[in-house]
């Protein structure tokens, strides 16, 4: 753990301190002396020399990358950081239409021309109907919330073509642990790994891997500081050094013992309950838990109870409960689960549809999100550009972005919509572009 032993290090000479951070170290709680800045002994991240140098080798080594950075601007800054490394204004990009926000961030500040591949399409047929000679790259998520993992013949595929692959694999940190095929750094390009979401990491610490030489690591770390703090936090990267430590002492041992656990969670669930566990055919990490119940039933009001008996899960949604163990879960974790889920009164609701839909572009996101705007109800936004994101749950992914036009049909559905809809800054309504002050700009 050379980033902890550094900043240790330092700690230990007991430096009368006049550089940043302006806490001197001194605020009661322990964490606090461990919130360094530059200075010598504990390296720089954008200039890697020694003891950060040291933890990128190493985990570059252990995930099989050729050069792996470190983000403590989170998995979004390393996905920015990925997207401005391989693409340039213009570049058209496949990507899938229920990608993260920040996937959608990167379009808007690097002017990609996005090609879209939604939910209920075939992806591998998809892909070979889109690929052209005119394709740069490919944007994926794998695995997704839900733990499912697309299969190697859509990346098969994309390697033939000879495009540039680019993988949020940010729900994915831990899939070597289960097996080296659950994993897409096999293939494509560049990985982002969002640390803290499955490995004993705070919030906020990532990797970006290069895991081909098609990228140099002096190239990509110029884009990715673009995305980052100038003054990185040392308590993530000291966070970051211990995980990467944990993973490789005791990582697979406690793997297997969370698939054991998961294992035994899901044969009492469905055995004492009318709760069960859902996991698609094919490929499917086992650690992340969909729990649904036989009837339609009101998981949110379900997700308060267990939250009321002593359990959090991370979120609930009409599709159900999700349940993101980790290798830092223990059994008493799951003997709680149970106990609250065989505990809680099961309301029983109309079930929640959703439509898929493919609204017109009008203009290009970022052309569409620069534009000065005003708030109109759904049905008084049709035949208006949008200039923001709505993204109902379920499913999670955006049914329009900025730029598109709003249908008749869209803002019926909407209208009617039973579950819950992000991204809306006035709820009911969305922004549209003013047309009368584009004109007067134009004018002037």
């Amino acid at each position: 753990m050379k980033i902890v032993w550094g900043i240790d290090k330092v700690i230990a000479e007991n430096l009368a301190p006049f550089q940043m951070p302006g806490h001197k170290g001194r605020i009661e709680q322990a964490i606090y002396q461990y919130d360094m800045t530059e200075i010598p002994g504990t390296d720089n991240l954008f200039n890697p020399k020694d003891i950060i140098l040291d933890t990128m080798r190493l985990i570059a080594d252990t995930f099989g990358a050729s050069h792996s950075f470190i983000s403590v601007n989170g998995a979004t800054g390393a996905v920015l950081g990925a997207l401005s490394t391989a693409f340039n204004k213009g570049d058209e990009v496949i990507m899938m239409r229920n990608s993260h926000i920040s996937v959608y961030d990167g379009v808007f500040l690097l002017g990609i021309k996005p090609v879209y591949i939604y939910p209920d399409e075939n992806m591998l047929e998809r892909l070979k109907e889109l690929v052209t000679d005119s394709t740069k790259g490919v944007v994926l998520t794998t695995p997704s919330f839900y733990g499912e993992v697309i299969e190697d013949d859509v990346f098969e595929f994309l390697v033939e073509k000879g495009v540039t692959i680019i993988v949020d694999e940010s729900h994915g940190s831990h899939l070597k642990l289960i097996d080296e095929e659950l994993s897409s750094m096999r293939y494509a390009d560049i990985v982002v790994h969002s640390f803290h979401k499955t490995l004993p990491s705070m919030t906020q610490t990532a990797i970006m891997h290069l895991c081909t030489n098609k990228f140099t690591p002096s190239f990509a770390q110029k884009n990715i500081k673009l995305f980052m703090s100038t003054s990185p936090n040392y308590v993530l990267m000291r966070s970051l050094d211990i995980a990467i430590d944990i993973y490789i002492s005791q990582g697979h041992e406690l793997m297997q013992n969370l698939l054991a656990m998961c294992a035994d969670f899901k044969d009492k669930l469905e055995a004492e309950t009318d709760f069960y566990i859902v996991y698609k055919n094919g490929k499917q990490d086992k650690t992340r838990l969909l729990i649904r119940h036989k009837n339609s039933v009101d998981y949110g009001a379900i997700d308060r109870q267990l939250r009321f008996m002593g359990v959090q899960s991370e979120f609930s949604s009409q599709l159900g409960l999700l349940m993101m163990p980790s290798i830092m879960t223990i059994q008493e974790d799951f003997d709680r689960l149970l106990d609250a889920l065989k505990r809680v009164v099961i309301q029983e609701i109309e079930p929640v549809y959703y439509k898929i839909f493919r609204p017109e572009q009008g203009l290009p996101i970022r052309e569409a999100f620069l534009q000065p705007d005003y708030p109109l109800s759904y049905q008084d936004a049709v035949g208006h550009i949008v200039t923001e994101y709505i993204i109902p749950y379920p499913p999670g992914s955006p049914v329009i972005v900025p730029g598109e036009i709003m249908s008749r049909e869209l803002a019926d559905y909407l209208d009617t919509f039973e579950g819950n809809i992000v991204g809306l800054e006035h709820e009911g309504y969305v922004n549209v572009i003013d047309e009368d002050k584009v004109e007067l700009a134009e004018i002037i």
